[in-house]
């Protein structure tokens, strides 16, 4: 093989390298930002309302995509894919309720229970 050939050999290479690690990059910055979507599994989720107030909620896990106040003493903010289940090979929870009441100690609502909704 003469100087020509081998050059065009070593371009191909370096290209295909760049082209490896240009696509790792891709994915791993894909990985990232999927780690930022605020998806976490039942207990993470649980851990981060369990006895919180709307306000604490709010701040730690966002605003919910739906809010039901029709009963005061029973309030229930519903998230969407925002969970998944460990036990069930990871799979996405369709719906998180957060179900807030009011507390003995002061009467201010906080949260009692988490219920979590996959699809059939």
């Amino acid at each position: 093989m003469d100087y020509k050939g081998r050059r065009a050999v070593s371009k191909k290479a370096k290209y295909g390298y760049l082209r490896a690690v240009g696509t790792a990059g891709i994915m791993a910055a894909s990985i990232v930002v999927a780690g930022c979507s605020g998806v976490s599994s039942r207990d993470e989720f649980a851990a981060r309302v369990k006895d919180k107030s709307e306000q604490e909620v709010t701040k730690e896990v966002g605003k919910p995509a739906v809010v039901d106040n029709s009963r005061p003493d029973r309030v229930t903010w519903t998230y969407t894919s925002r969970t998944f289940n460990l036990e069930n090979k990871n799979k996405l929870d369709q719906k998180t309720v957060v179900v807030f009441g009011p507390t003995s100690r002061d009467g201010k609502l906080k949260v009692l229970d988490v219920v979590y909704e996959q699809a059939p």
